[in-house]
């Protein structure tokens, strides 16, 4: 009796990488303002001063990065992963981070966030006091008080 054996074409299965090109190679300094950055990952990346100003991040992971002055200004970090990130001196004036995640992330306190929007970004109580001190403007998303988009008490 003749086995037959059949094999289905189930396709390529595609890993998310735990880092980054910039985890390995430090991405201090480079500028990606303007870009589309969507299929891009910053996982665990060196990214100290790099201008991500007016970039499209719309769901990119950056957890784990080092932020410490960075500039998004105007970015879109729409659903975003941030957790985990350095966000010393972040700056995020004019950004939208609605749904975003930044859970663990460290030294929110001192990020620029005027003008922004933080719709749905849940942040620690503590943490949330020290940018509601900070803060100003309105999200360029609704129009809403930056403040109010923060669930500043």
């Amino acid at each position: 009796m003749a086995m037959t054996t059949f094999f289905a074409d189930v396709g390529t299965a595609m890993a998310v990488p735990q880092t980054s090109e910039c985890a390995t190679n430090a991405c201090d300094d480079f500028d990606y303002h303007g870009q589309d950055l969507t299929d891009t990952f910053f996982t665990k990346g060196s990214l100290k001063r790099a201008n991500f100003s007016g970039a499209n991040l719309s769901g990119v992971s950056l957890f784990g990065a080092n932020l410490e002055d960075a500039d998004f200004t105007g970015a879109n970090l729409e659903n975003a992963n941030l957790g985990q990130c350095n966000m010393l001196r972040t700056n995020f004036t004019g950004a939208n981070l609605t749904n975003a995640i930044v859970s663990g992330a460290s030294n929110l306190e001192t990020v620029a966030a005027n003008d922004s929007d933080w719709s749905q970004v849940i942040v620690r109580k503590d943490v949330l006091m020290g940018i509601c001190a900070n803060v100003d403007g309105v999200s360029p998303v609704s129009g809403d008080p930056t403040a109010m988009t923060l669930e500043c008490p």
